[in-house]
C-alpha cells in the first residue's frame, strides 16, 4: 500500500505542482502579451481619437460662440433684396443709411447707436449699411468692406452685420485689421475655402468702390457719415460724425416736417456735425 510519505508520491506530487506553476506562469505571460498588444493597438489609436474628441469639442465650441453672436443681430433679415444690407424690418418708415469704414474709431463708437433705436422702434426703423473705406485706412479698411461682402454672399445677411459687429470688436482700427479674418468669417458662418476664394478673387472691389464713389458724389467726406431717409417721401438729412441717438431723432423729425415742403434744389450742404438736408438730386436714391 502506498502512504503520503513515500518517496514515489512525494515526487509526484511535486511534480504536479511544478506543473501548475508552469502553466500558471504560462498563462500570465500569454495575457500580459494580449495585454501588451491591446495596450499597443490603444496607443497607436489614441491620438487619432483625441483628435477626433478634440475636433468635436471645437465644432461644438464655435457653433455655440456663433449662435451667440448671430442672437445679437437677430433683427437683420437673413436675406435682404437687391444685395442691400439692412438691419431690422424691411417696412421701416425711416432707414439710417450709413457710410462707413471698418477701420474707422468713430464708426466703431457709432455702431450702436443706430442699431439701439433700431431695436427700440418697433419695426418703424431700420439700418442701411453702405461702404466709405477711408485711403488712410487701407488695406486694412478695403479688405474688411471686400471680406463682408463675401460673408453677406456665403452666409446670408444676418451673418454680414455679425461680422462687421464682430470686425468693430476685434480690430486694432486705423487701418491695422483684425488679426484672423477667415476664422472671424468662419465663426458667422462662412465656409473657409469658399470665403478665402471669394476674397482672393476681389470680385467685390468694384461695388465697393462704387459704393465710396457715390457717397462722394453726395457729399460724405468722412466717416460715419449717416442719411436719415424718409420713406414715404424719399427726403433725406445727413448727419455727420458720430452723434448721440438724440440728434439722430432731431434729424427724423426734420425729415418729417419736410413732408409737406419740396426737396430743397441747393448744392449739397458743407460738412457740418449738425443735421443738414440734401438735395433732391441726392434724394432719390442712394
Amino acid at each position: 500500500m502506498v502512504t503520503l510519505n513515500t518517496p514515489k508520491l512525494r515526487c509526484y506530487a511535486k511534480t504536479a505542482v511544478l506543473t501548475v506553476l508552469v502553466a500558471a506562469a504560462t498563462l500570465e505571460i500569454a495575457h500580459y502579451r494580449a495585454q501588451s498588444q491591446i495596450d499597443a493597438a490603444l496607443a497607436e489609436r489614441l491620438p487619432e481619437a483625441l483628435k477626433q474628441i478634440q475636433a468635436q469639442q471645437e465644432e461644438a465650441d464655435l457653433k455655440a460662440e456663433r449662435e451667440k453672436v448671430l442672437n445679437e443681430w437677430a433683427a437683420a433679415p437673413e436675406q435682404a433684396p437687391e444685395g442691400r444690407h439692412l438691419y431690422g424690418s424691411l417696412s421701416a418708415t425711416f432707414t439710417f443709411v450709413e457710410f462707413s469704414d471698418l477701420e474707422c474709431p468713430y464708426c466703431k463708437r457709432f455702431h450702436d447707436t443706430p442699431k439701439t433705436l433700431v431695436d427700440q422702434s418697433g419695426g418703424k426703423l431700420n439700418w442701411e449699411w453702405w461702404h466709405y473705406p477711408l485711403a488712410f485706412h487701407s488695406p486694412g479698411a478695403m479688405l474688411g468692406a471686400q471680406a463682408a461682402e463675401c460673408v453677406a454672399e456665403l452666409a446670408g445677411n444676418q451673418a454680414f452685420w455679425a461680422f462687421t459687429g464682430e470686425w468693430f470688436k476685434r480690430s486694432q482700427l486705423n487701418g491695422a485689421g483684425v488679426e484672423d479674418v477667415e476664422q472671424l468669417a468662419q465663426l458667422v458662418g462662412a465656409p473657409l475655402d469658399p470665403f478665402k476664394q471669394c476674397l482672393a478673387s476681389e470680385k467685390y472691389k468694384a461695388k465697393v468702390e462704387q459704393q465710396l464713389a457715390k457717397g462722394t458724389e453726395l457729399g460724405v467726406t468722412g466717416t460715419p457719415a449717416t442719411f436719415v431717409v424718409d420713406n414715404m417721401t424719399g427726403n433725406r438729412v445727413l448727419v455727420r460724425g458720430a452723434q448721440t441717438p438724440q440728434v439722430l431723432l432731431e434729424a427724423m423729425k426734420q425729415a418729417i416736417a419736410m413732408r409737406d415742403t419740396p426737396p430743397s434744389q441747393d448744392n449739397p450742404p458743407a460738412p457740418a456735425e449738425a443735421p443738414s438736408t440734401v438735395p433732391e438730386a441726392q434724394a432719390k436714391r442712394l
